[in-house]
């Protein structure tokens, strides 16, 4: 198998300390770096209601990474459907294809990206968090884009998209085996999201490519992963590092809430709840440059994975941006 493709994720970290609009910068110039160092996409990831992470305003973000970079594709990793409006969706992302042709990719999921009651905010009703209806609010999305037909005799058959002139590619997002079955009878991409979820990526990318069709722009089934990883100078200094990674992971298991620990303070509370950070980082990719890029491909080659995309929680801004550079080397990419 070639070489797999490689993409930035990134979620919009907030280190303490930091203030949102130092984290929103901090993320615009991981988008430049990634840009220079030659990776493929850069996606913004879709959250609510959380200190953590600060992207709830995916499609602004898109926008603004997409006018400091020069030709690395730019999308949403993902835009979590059911809180929208697909026609909305369909106009905004019809407008960023417009203004950067060619450079944007849209990714939809289905989870809510935060917690119950602020995905019952988002979505204003009962019976609309209790909804399946993933798979239909694609199919609305395409045909108010003109890009698939309305059903006969359906109300809405005159509403229309007039944002741009086309819908940029779509990618599925997923967490479990529903997603890879869906984005392959739909004959789309798939994004496993192998960073947290509790499936292994070898059943997930084989149920994606069981249940592909061809669709109108995908003739081959094409399978990306998400994937936990801190690279630095040294191995010991990747794992120094990741413990703010650990901790993370820790806070989401334990409902704590606030922003990314400092590998000082990650390690003090790691201690103090007793658990093992290496626990905690067991899907996780750490060490040097050169290491990561060894196990990247190794993944890739065990799944069928044709792209993967990194995501890295570290406390430090450059750290973060330095890991990714560090990778980019080892891959021989070119910006």
């Amino acid at each position: 198998m070639t070489a797999p493709r490689l993409s930035v994720l990134d979620l919009i970290p907030v280190s303490e300390g930091m203030t949102p609009a130092q984290a929103l910068e901090a993320s615009l110039a991981l988008a430049e770096v990634a840009d220079s160092a030659g990776y493929l996409r850069y996606w913004i990831a879709e959250h609510h209601n959380t200190e953590a992470f600060i992207g709830p305003a995916t499609e602004v973000l898109i926008g603004l990474a997409a006018a400091r970079t020069e030709r690395i594709r730019v999308g949403s990793g993902g835009v979590m459907l059911p809180n929208h409006s697909p026609l909305k969706v369909a106009e905004n992302f019809m407008t960023l294809e417009a203004l950067f042709p060619g450079r944007i990719d849209l990714g939809l999921g289905r989870a809510p990206g935060t917690d119950g009651r602020t995905a019952l905010a988002l979505r204003r009703s009962p019976d609309a968090m209790g909804a399946d209806d993933f798979e239909t609010q694609i199919a609305m999305l395409k045909a108010f884009a003109g890009a698939a037909p309305w059903p006969e005799r359906s109300l809405l058959s005159t509403v229309q998209s007039y944002a741009g002139t086309d819908l940029p590619p779509l990618y599925i997002l997923g967490s479990s085996l529903f997603g890879a079955e869906l984005a392959g009878r739909l004959g789309h991409p798939y994004a496993f999201a192998y960073h947290f979820s509790s499936f292994e990526p070898e059943d997930a990318l084989a149920t994606y490519r069981q249940h592909f069709r061809a669709g109108s722009d995908q003739a081959q089934p094409y399978g990306l992963l998400g994937v936990n990883v801190v690279a630095a100078e040294t191995t010991e200094e990747a794992q120094e590092l990741a413990l703010t990674s650990a901790a993370l992971a820790l806070s989401i298991a334990s409902g704590r809430r606030g922003p990314l620990l400092s590998p000082e303070n990650a390690r003090a509370w790691i201690d103090d709840m007793g658990v093992g950070s290496q626990k905690l980082l067991s899907k996780a990719i750490i060490g040097t440059g050169e290491q990561v890029y060894a196990e990247l491909s190794d993944l890739a080659s065990r799944t069928g994975a044709h792209e993967l995309l990194l995501t890295t929680h570290v406390f430090d801004p450059l750290a973060r941006q330095r890991s990714y550079q560090l990778i980019a080397e080892a891959a021989g990419l070119k910006g």
